[in-house]
């Protein structure tokens, strides 16, 4: 099964150098500075010929069609025993953190573990004493989701003096230079997204990169976009940035403006104003970038009104929500990651800590759809990677 992820991986990269070399052909390159309207610190990123950037951008989405899932590695690691352990999410009604954590247990008492979730209910302020809660409860370990190290750094430190283990899903250790900075961190371990991902920040930024390459093909290199963005969690900071500075650098789409969401926009309702508010600000518009589902389901799909299927929306991770959204006309593609399988991946990365091993690798990327591609047709369905990873788990674990 690995010789077939070889395979596409040098299929990808023939593909990729084919299509840069016809659009070196058709057109000399010209740089320019284009600094990112994000309002974050992307940089200084050189623009190039608009139709170069068209003919990579029209070639890795054909790439991002077939999408970069591998197999789970099946390098044996024995489930250990007798395990205690506390996933705490931040938020069991959002579908972003709610797929995951569900997984996680699922994953955990596959191992034969206990588990109990506990849920901040969408509100950071609860993520500290969550986790004072969990060390109190004393278990083996911890699976935080969608909770960033930098916001309990210090119930983080009071686990880590307890001897409790700490993985993370969609979060990023304190010494991260955009989650604190702080000379060491305080996870256990991370997942392992393989090669593809030795620079964590560098293998978020792609995700939102392969976005933005979508949107540059759909629109012929000429969309003009509102970005929406929620900075409460780092995740979503690096996926703009490679989103930004892919749409900085072609030299034909730009982003308009950044509108500035946060969790409490949700919890109190004020979404859709904040939406439809920017969007009359900008009616020369016609790509809207989500950061996630709830802000495309909240917010940007209400917001629509007569411009749906005129006004394109990359969505979020592309959870059943979105995909309904997309056979229903209102949103036009979204880049789906498992987080299904990250859930286990994590469960995964805490049994190895338990071992006293490294993280194996557990193939997780994304894949591009659309309503072409990719989408499942029965309402309600959701995107289902086509490799069992629970099986490939559940055998590397020897648990049947």
């Amino acid at each position: 099964m690995r010789s077939q992820s070889h395979v596409r991986s040098l299929t990808r990269a023939a593909i990729v150098l084919a299509a840069i070399a016809i659009a070196v052909a058709c057109s000399s390159s010209k740089t320019s500075s284009n600094s990112s309207s994000s309002g974050g610190d992307t940089g200084t990123v050189a623009a190039q010929d608009s139709s170069v950037a068209l003919a990579k951008a029209k070639a890795a989405t054909q790439i991002n069609f077939q999408g970069s899932n591998t197999n789970v590695s099946s390098t044996p690691r024995p489930a250990t025993k007798g395990k205690k352990i506390i996933i705490i999410s931040a938020s069991q009604a959002s579908i972003s953190s709610q797929v995951p954590a569900n997984g996680a247990a699922e994953a955990a008492r596959k191992l034969g573990w206990k588990v109990t979730i506990y849920d901040a209910q969408l509100n950071p302020s609860k993520y500290a004493p969550l986790v004072r809660q969990a060390v109190t409860a004393k278990p083996d370990g911890i699976i935080l989701v969608a909770i960033d190290c930098q916001n309990v750094q210090q119930p983080l430190q009071e686990a880590k003096n307890a001897g409790i283990k700490v993985v993370a899903i969609y979060a990023f250790d304190c010494n991260d230079a955009h989650a604190g900075g702080a000379s060491s961190g305080l996870f256990s371990a991370s997942i392992n997204y393989g090669a593809k991902a030795a620079n964590i920040d560098k293998f978020t930024e792609s995700y939102g990169a392969d976005q933005a390459q979508y949107i540059i093909a759909a629109s012929n290199n000429k969309a003009k976009i509102i970005a929406i963005q929620d900075p409460e969690f780092t995740v979503l900071y690096y996926t703009l940035k490679g989103f930004t500075d892919t749409i900085n650098a072609s030299g034909g789409s730009k982003i308009v403006d950044t509108l500035k969401v946060t969790s409490s926009d949700i919890t109190t309702g004020k979404i859709q104003a904040k939406v439809q508010a920017e969007l009359l600000r900008h009616p020369e518009a016609d790509w809207v970038k989500s950061p996630y589902t709830y802000v495309t389901q909240l917010g940007i799909a209400p917001s629509l009104g007569a411009k749906a299927g005129t006004l394109h929306v990359m969505g979020g991770e592309g959870f059943a929500p979105e995909l309904d959204l997309i056979r229903q006309g209102k949103v036009t593609a979204v880049n789906i990651i498992s987080s299904t399988w990250t859930g286990w991946a994590s469960a995964d990365t805490l049994n190895s800590v338990f071992l006293g091993k490294a993280p194996s690798d557990s193939g997780i990327g994304w894949v591009i759809a659309d309503k072409t591609h990719n989408v499942p047709p029965a309402p309600g369905s959701e995107y289902v990677p086509s490799i069992d990873f629970k099986a490939e788990y559940a055998k590397a674990w020897g648990v049947s």
